[in-house]
């Protein structure tokens, strides 16, 4: 949980370094090309496979990030953190005494650093070939008053491992959608739950905006 926290800080700080560059660049000197760090938001929709998806169904999911280009060797970075508000299918269950406790999902939060490749490039579009790390991180919360006695722990972690593969449209007025396509590996881990295991591959389709 405090390596997300330290993560998130980063990025805000980040964000706010990004906010005074653009404030001194004017908009007709930005372009696609430029080694210009940007923010962008996205959406999209987290499937997850494999043992997590016994307990956690589909979800929509919201991302930040920052890009900071390296054109000269076709590339890009990319630090950013996706919220999913997972959609409960059954109840985790940690086991204690002998007795099963039910406990759901309230949130997952992902943090990442991305390496995006350029694989091809067009005019104003481009492909990118991504391959992440980072950390995910479920928050819990017990079912009954009963199980809030049992459950020690907040939440559960694990690394990350993301790679994927977006499109990037760029438009005259500067702006940039991008829809991309990611899988994650996340092998999280249950303490005393009933399935101590919960691996999971998801998919991750998804749309962002620059601006």
């Amino acid at each position: 949980m405090k390596t997300i926290v330290i993560f998130i800080i980063t990025l805000i700080l980040s964000l706010n370094c990004v906010a005074q560059s653009n404030g001194a660049t004017s908009s007709a000197e930005i372009d696609i090309n430029q080694n210009i760090p940007y923010v962008k938001i996205g959406a999209g929709y987290w499937i997850p496979t494999s043992k997590l998806s016994h307990f956690l169904n589909n979800a929509p999911f919201f991302e930040l990030g920052i890009v900071i280009p390296d054109d000269s060797y076709s590339r890009s970075f990319e630090l950013g953190v996706q919220l999913v508000i997972p959609q409960q299918e059954n109840f985790f269950l940690l086991r204690d005494n002998n007795e099963d406790y039910q406990i759901e999902a309230t949130t997952i939060l992902n943090a990442y650093l991305k390496l995006n490749k350029y694989i091809w490039e067009k005019d104003r579009n481009r492909l990118e070939l991504t391959f992440g790390l980072g950390i995910s991180s479920i928050f819990l919360d017990p079912v009954t008053r009963a199980g809030d006695a049992v459950l020690d722990y907040d939440n559960i972690n694990s690394f990350l491992v993301a790679p994927g593969l977006s499109y990037t449209f760029s438009f005259k007025d500067k702006s940039i959608i991008q829809i991309s396509f990611d899988m994650q590996y996340t092998p999280f881990k249950m303490e005393r739950g009933a399935t101590k295991d919960l691996n999971s591959f998801s998919i991750l389709p998804k749309i962002a905006y620059r601006f």
